[in-house]
């Protein structure tokens, strides 16, 4: 059997940075990304079970699609990096694009939860970036 497995390698990470109500999208990538983890949310469960039930019965609520994090080399004289931590400032969300090396894609928009960082001696700056997702995570197919 051989793996189908996708390679991480060669994803890229956006932000929208058009003015907003902009009718088009300008997706700026977000330099310095060495890991990414998230869309981690669940849905929430709704007890329904009444006098009649002769076991729990559940339904699904509203889908939560969680939080999403970069671990990243820090430097905010790149755009991407400086619009999300202007974002953060401002308490507002941005809409992203995740792009993977098939040329599938995950927009979504989030608030930047945190943006740390974290130095040393014989190192370069890191840091963990936070998002907080709000709303639905749209998937693009890739493109024939």
């Amino acid at each position: 059997m051989t793996s189908t497995a996708i390679s991480s390698q060669g994803s890229t990470f956006a932000v929208n940075t058009a003015a907003s109500g902009a009718a088009n999208p300008t997706w700026t990538n977000v330099a310095n990304v060495k890991s990414y983890s998230g869309f981690d949310g669940a849905a929430t469960e709704i007890d329904v079970t009444d006098l009649n039930s002769t076991a729990k019965e559940k339904r699904l609520g509203l889908q939560d699609w969680g939080s999403f994090s970069l671990d990243a080399n820090i430097n905010y004289a790149d755009p991407g990096q400086a619009a999300m931590l202007a974002s953060r400032k401002a308490g507002t969300a941005l809409e992203y694009k995740l792009t993977l090396p098939d040329g599938s894609a995950k927009e979504f928009s989030a608030y930047v939860k945190s943006f740390p960082l974290a130095g040393g001696t014989d190192t370069v700056l890191t840091g963990t970036i936070a998002l907080t997702i709000t709303g639905d995570v749209t998937d693009v197919p890739a493109e024939a």
